[in-house]
């Protein structure tokens, strides 16, 4: 019975999103055609590796910020609010599932590229963390703005900083690590970030959709 539930809400997402459905999906092969092609010419195996945190991470969250976009179309909050308050959790459950397991994929590419003794815990335990925050800050951040183009705009905006300067350039909460040796001050601060902004996240969608 769920299977049979989660296999259609599957398909009706893809009938509702229509080609957006697929960008996810197009930027992990990108990514990983981009991997293949220059992760062993990399100086640093963080190179390679900023195309799984930096690029698909992020983007593994816009799934679900696509799929509530419409509850903000003009007339549809009211229509739609009660059905989305039903299925919000299942959901982010299924999408994050999903997506997690593309992630997966493309650390086992990272992995036969740049070794399996990069991924040290603090490098898994941060990928969890950080893969959690952008699957659940899209859709929390649009929920408080109500605009599909401001939120990817923020988080576009965001990511593409931190990735371009590696973390240098504003003196802003730091979400991504971009080398083997942090500072424990540095990482600690880096955990939190990721920790508020997951609770907050969550407070933040229980309050729109209770």
């Amino acid at each position: 019975m769920l299977m049979s539930r989660i296999v259609h809400l599957f398909s009706f997402d893809m009938k509702l999103l229509r080609y957006l459905y697929f960008f996810p999906f197009i930027a992990y092969l990108l990514c990983a055609i981009l991997m293949l092609a220059f992760g062993a010419r990399f100086d640093s195996p963080f190179m390679t590796y900023n195309f799984v945190q930096g690029v698909a991470v992020p983007i593994a969250g816009w799934h679900l910020v696509f799929l509530y976009s419409s509850l903000y179309e003009e007339g549809a909050k009211e229509t739609l609010i009660v059905y989305y308050r039903k299925v919000l959790v299942l959901d982010i459950v299924r999408y994050i599932v999903l997506h997690g397991f593309f992630i997966f994929l493309l650390v086992g590419l990272s992995v036969w590229i740049i070794g399996l003794d990069f991924f040290s815990k603090m490098i898994v335990s941060h990928l969890i963390l950080v893969f959690l925050f952008f699957q659940l800050v899209g859709i929390a951040l649009l929920s408080a703005i109500n605009s599909l183009e401001i939120t990817l705009a923020i988080i576009a905006s965001y990511t593409l900083v931190e990735v371009i300067t590696q973390g240098t350039f504003m003196p802003w909460p730091h979400l991504f690590i971009f080398e083997d040796f942090v500072e424990p001050v540095s990482l600690g601060l880096t955990y939190l970030f990721l920790s508020v902004g997951i609770l907050a996240s969550i407070v933040q969608l229980w309050w729109k959709f209770k």
